[in-house]
């Protein structure tokens, strides 16, 4: 109960993704060390999706195991040039699964179900 004390602000949902903000923070975030990364990717324009935002902080709260974090997909060299490049000029957002800094699932668009199975077997 104090850890979803912490979390909660005045019944508001408290920021528990962290943004990745350059190229560096990716490398730092997405690496061998950390053991289960979650990665909300978007378009600067369009910014992160909101409306999966409380299903992901319930996840959160019981799966202290995995890091949960948004990209936008414009700042960071290696989405753009490499592993989103037919993303491009889309809407939705990727979200992308990374183990031990292997991406092991992409997800495209918010496909709430497919999200929630994975999530729940990690």
């Amino acid at each position: 109960q104090g850890r979803l004390a912490r979390r909660r602000m005045a019944g508001k949902i408290k920021e528990f993704q962290k943004a990745i903000t350059d190229d560096l923070d990716w490398k730092d975030t997405v690496s061998v060390t950390a053991e289960h990364v979650f990665v909300e990717a978007h378009r600067t324009w369009t910014g992160p999706c909101e409306c999966v935002k409380p299903m992901l902080y319930r996840i959160a709260l019981d799966k202290e195991d995995i890091k949960f974090c948004t990209a936008d997909i414009d700042k960071i060299t290696f989405l753009k040039d490499a592993a989103l490049k037919d993303h491009k000029d889309k809407i939705k957002p990727i979200f992308l699964y990374y183990k031990k800094g292997v991406m092991k699932k992409q997800i495209e668009g918010v496909n709430a179900p497919e999200i929630q199975k994975l999530l729940d077997n990690i």
